[in-house]
């Protein structure tokens, strides 16, 4: 089907040009008006438009949407558990010998680690492009050459980027227990939600996972005379099958099986573990065996339930997400029709609703657009058929804009759809029907369809070129957009695809379609200008106006000159940021509980007074808080980290006191949760938390890292950064990864007094981590279910030093022996997280900005540093987050800029032939960017990358508008002696079209800069740049243009 319509939009496109082509080669208006009249009749152009909407239809039902571009690059993450491991043995015997590995894959960029109780997580970050199957495999190769203790075995993780989460749901029930719950997550529902297309993996989260415990009794072990890592063996070798081939009997081949798995409680109580005196003790005689929670490393709260069960749908890197949760959606109620009678899934977060969020704000800023675009046109034309004629441009242009996204598989986000100014699109479209409109007003004599299209044509040829020319003079302010990279590069360049394409599609409409369905419609008879009294009034204040310029050109030069200037410093004054926060209508609220050494349980009701807090607000729909990290380490979190997902409704049903403005609402909640003793909390959202995390390798809006190689001192110039940021003004939400803090017994074994009793190292060592730690020793088979094995000793035998210290480890002559006497037990303070960023230490300090711009608060917060943190050589600090990205984006902009100038003058160059053309042409630049800046500090808008690529779009409409007068200028001078009556015949001929081309241009965006909706954020800028540069531009670029060239043509005659 797809390759029927890309035939079909070829060749509709072929037709179009040879049709022009055919009108444009005899000069003899009878004969053009023929075979205008020849395509006219047959309705060519009806075909056409017909078939491009169809196919708009088709397009705009299947256009690939994102809220969100994937702004990250490729990545790998490597996970490695190693149960009851401390973080500073984690980082040596597992991080460190993989980082080495790790280190030189080609076209790798980054590598963070991080290294905590029982877990290491590391994430390779690869250069934009490469296919996720190629880094993946050689991630894999490198893992299996590097040397790990035996047992340890590092796992991938999912194939996601850090927006791929695109469905959250737990699951309740009134009848089963939290712990059945889990199973039917771990074992159903991930199987079903991976066979969606699209969805690569579930992370489960929260709920207890069903665990066969063996809880041994310390007494019952020295009466037999047995350790713990006996019992151990025992039952890890009894659990398995065997096979003895095949017997024959009656011709029949019988399979023969031992069967030996353990099945049930019962078959793991009467394992054997020793025989004495020919008695076998079994498990049974030295402990209990039962069905119990697993030990928990995480749990999940939801409301007012503690203990939730969640899962998380991941989406398959590079995979199209308009796609993926269509494929989810059709597939859903299957799911939970297979789910047992009393379960219920309950969707918590769905990202198809933050996509029909942010495009009913596009959609609603767009119509708006639209309608004040018509209501422009039919104000300075006022004959409402020609309006409607130049409207179809807006129609027609998008139709080819999606054509082409269409054929080249490019998806739009709410940028690229919601910041589209349907007024640039349509200017050429205006300037040609008006030229239209007033040839066809001036003619005197009767009109008849061939005169009728002979004027047309003349119409279309007078100002054709300036059209293609102006469409080429913008095309090359977006076409600089493409040299953006990283986050600035995917935001942006979907919206320079659309600007470019729809411009094409417009210049293509505006010349092939508009005079010929003009030719159709507009009627044969007499047409008149209707009186304008309010265009005819500005058209007399304007000529006066431009008479007194005239009159006084040093003064008004002098005037332009000063508002450039004051422009220029109130640029200092605006402040400066990289990115506006883009509204997710969520909130992702961390807290941190102090101190960082807190229990699980401890966790669990802080969590739970967190979200108690927080469900009194009527705008709060849901509250979930994840605790510690999820059972596969995907998530690497203390147990003192509680992540909240704060679920809002809608900002228009929220109480008038926060005027729909997230920020107060924020801040009122931070001052409520404040009341809560022993907390820090840090606001921010949650796919800008991911993001963020993974553009800097750690979570925050602005990240300090201070490197060097020894823990306890990176932990003392942590805590002196952070007291120096806290006097920062605009510096909240101050976090930070404690690293010393991690109180431990320390079992050191002492080697003389072990070996007098014979035994090794691991012997000893085997016996803490089983005692005490706990061990997996092998599975229980159920159907398809899996479930541990655990081994421990029970609680009242392991809640002391004193106990711990009598834990007994057997000797190789049988005799028990405890710990105290080949041991020494001391308690110290260890490290809780350790984080790597390139292969060195790192401390990680993090914040946000609120009540002021981030490029000044991170200049502050920067020589606050470097004025009283005092550092080694060993010791060095790194900025990271927002700020780094602000720096590189306008250090690109700053380039960008330049070439877009020069570009444009050589284009200038190459139509006009003189400098001095040229340089009156992009005179309105200065003026644009006046008024850029005045717009950006009346409105309070600080100056982003969004804003810079208004700037530049503002630039190319301004250059636009002093094209066309200028041409129409030089146009009128061949056929005037006076140049002074040229100018200023020229500049009236054009005002009505720079008008419109202007007013439709700002009234197209005010929807835009005016919208506070869900992924509006973005746009502002954008919109409030273009608004500011155009008013302030075109105000002074009917006179500047005008002006000039009377300086000019004065000094000619004066040297001549």
């Amino acid at each position: 089907m797809s390759k029927i319509f890309r035939c079909s939009v070829l060749l509709t496109i072929l037709l179009m040009i040879i049709i022009f082509s055919a009108s444009c080669t005899d000069t003899n208006n009878s004969s053009d008006g023929k075979k205008l009249k020849y395509y006219t009749i047959n309705n060519e152009d009806s075909v056409c438009v017909e078939l491009i909407q169809k196919y708009n239809n088709y397009c705009l039902k299947n256009l690939d949407i994102e809220a969100y571009p994937d702004f990250t690059n490729p990545m790998v993450q490597v996970i490695t558990q190693m149960p009851g491991k401390s973080a500073e043995e984690v980082e040596r015997l597992a991080t460190i010998p993989l980082e080495k590995n790790l280190n030189g894959i080609p076209n790798e960029k980054k590598l963070y680690s991080s290294s905590l109780f029982g877990l290491s997580v590391i994430k390779v970050v690869f250069a934009d492009g490469l296919p996720s199957s190629l880094i993946r495999q050689q991630v894999l190769e490198r893992i299996y050459q590097t040397d790990l203790p035996d047992g340890v075995k590092p796992v991938l993780g999912p194939d996601a980027s850090a927006i791929g989460e695109i469905y959250r749901y737990t699951l309740e029930s009134d009848y089963y227990n939290p712990m059945t719950l889990k199973a039917i997550e771990d074992w159903q529902l991930e199987k079903a939600f991976k066979q969606v297309k699209g969805i690569i993996e579930v992370n489960s989260f929260g709920g207890p996972v069903k665990t066969y415990k063996v809880i041994l009794n310390h007494e019952k072990i020295r009466f037999y005379n047995i350790d713990v890592g006996e019992i151990f063996d025992a039952i890890k070798a009894s659990n398995s099958t065997g096979g003895g081939h095949y017997i024959s009997n009656n011709d029949q081949a019988y399979i023969v099986r031992g069967l030996g798995l353990y099945s049930n409680i019962e078959s793991i109580e009467n394992t054997v573990i020793t025989s004495r005196n020919g008695i076998p003790i079994r498990v049974k005689d030295v402990g209990i065996v039962t069905i119990e929670p697993a030990v928990r490393i995480g749990q999940v709260g939801k409301n007012l339930d503690n203990d939730a069960i969640e899962g998380i749908v991941l989406m398959r890197k590079g995979e199209n997400p308009t796609k993926t949760i269509k494929n989810l959606q059709k597939r859903l109620p299957e799911i939970k029709a297979q789910l047992p009678k009393g379960i219920k899934l309950v969707p918590f977060y769905q990202r198809s609703e933050l996509i029909d969020n942010t495009m009913h704000t596009i959609s609603h800023n767009v119509i708006c657009g639209i309608v004040f675009v018509i209501i422009v046109l039919f104000a300075f034309i006022l004959d409402l058929r020609i309006t409607l004629i130049a409207s179809l441009v807006i129609p027609l242009a998008l139709s080819f804009a999606f054509m082409l996204f269409r054929i080249f598989n490019i998806p739009a986000n709410l940028l690229s759809m919601g910041a589209v100014d349907f007024g640039i699109i349509v200017d050429g479209a205006v300037i040609l029907m008006e030229n239209i409109f007033r040839c066809l007003t001036d003619y005197k004599g009767t009109l008849s369809q061939n005169k009728k299209e002979a004027l047309i044509y003349k119409a279309v040829k007078e100002v054709g070129s300036v059209i293609v020319f102006s469409t080429i003079i913008i095309l090359c302010c977006f076409l600089p957009i493409f040299a953006f990279d990283g986050v600035a590069g995917k935001l942006f360049h979907p919206l320079a695809f659309t600007m470019g394409f729809s411009l094409i599609g417009a210049v293509i409409a505006s010349l092939f379609f508009l005079p010929a369905i003009s030719a159709i419609y507009v009627p044969n008879k007499k047409i008149t200008e209707k009186y304008n009294k309010t265009l005819e009034k500005i058209t007399i204040l304007y000529e006066k106006t431009l008479n007194k310029v005239f009159n006084a050109q040093k003064k008004f030069l002098t005037f332009t000159a000063a508002l450039f200037l004051t422009a220029i410093a109130l640029f200092c004054f605006i402040g400066s940021e990289f990115l506006p926060n883009l509204d997710e209508g969520n909130i992702w609220l961390r807290v941190t509980v102090l101190p960082r050494s807190t229990t699980i349980a401890h966790s669990v009701d802080v969590a739970r007074k967190i979200r108690e807090v927080l469900l009194e607000y009527p705008e709060v729909k849901n509250v979930i808080s994840h605790i510690g990290s999820a059972d596969d380490g995907t998530d690497p979190n203390l147990l003192s980290n509680i992540e909240n997902m704060v679920d809002l409704k809608l900002a228009k049903d929220w109480r008038f006191k926060w005027h729909k403005n997230k920020q107060k609402l924020i801040e009122d909640m931070s001052y409520k949760l404040s009341e809560i003793p022993g907390i820090t909390t840090y606001f921010t959202q949650y796919i800008q938390d991911n993001v963020e995390e993974a553009v800097s390798g750690s979570k925050g809006q602005v990240v300090l890292k201070i490197y060097g190689p020894d823990l306890y001192e990176l932990q003392n110039l942590q805590d002196k950064a952070i007291a120096l940021l806290s006097n920062v003004r605009g510096v909240v939400d101050l976090s930070y990864d404690q690293i010393i803090g991690q109180p431990q017994y320390q079992i050191k074994i002492d080697r003389v007094k072990a070996a007098r009793y014979g035994l090794r190292s691991d012997d000893i060592q085997k016996v803490v981590e089983i005692a005490i730690g706990g061990k997996n020793a092998t599975q229980v088979l159920e159907n398809e279910k899996r479930f541990d094995v655990f081994l421990r000793l029970e609680q009242k035998d392991r809640d002391s030093l004193r106990k711990v210290q009598n834990v007994i480890v057997k000797t190789p002559e049988g005799i028990s022996v405890p710990l105290s006497n080949v041991t020494d037990i001391t308690t110290d303070n260890g490290a809780m997280i350790i984080t790597r960023s390139e292969n060195s230490r790192v401390a990680i300090v993090r914040f946000n900005i609120r009540g002021r711009d981030l490029g000044s608060t991170v200049k502050d917060a920067q020589k606050q540093l470097s004025k009283k943190l005092d550092l080694n050589n060993e010791y060095y600090i790194k900025w990271a987050g927002q700020s780094e990205s602000q720096k590189s984006a306008n250090s690109r902009l700053a380039i960008i800029l330049p070439v877009t100038l020069l570009l444009i003058a050589l284009i200038l160059h190459l139509n006009y032939r003189n400098k001095k053309d040229v340089l009156i042409a992009m005179s309105p630049i200065i003026v644009t960017l006046s008024g850029c800046i005045y717009a950006l500090f009346i409105t309070r808008t600080y100056f982003s990358i969004s804003a810079g690529v208004g700037f530049i779009a503002a630039i190319g409409v301004s250059i636009q508008n002093g094209v066309i007068m200028l041409s129409s200028i030089i146009r009128q001078k061949k056929f005037c002696d006076n140049y002074k009556i040229a100018i200023t015949k020229g500049a009236v001929q054009k005002l009505r079209p720079v008008l419109t081309a202007s007013c439709v241009a700002i009234l197209g965006l005010l929807p835009a800069a005016l919208s506070n909706g869900i992924g509006a954020q973005s746009q502002k800028p954008f919109a409030i740049t273009i608004i500011g540069g155009l008013l302030f531009g075109t105000a002074f670029t009917i006179f500047l243009i005008p002006l000039l060239y009377k300086i000019t043509e004065e000094y000619n005659h004066e040297n001549y």
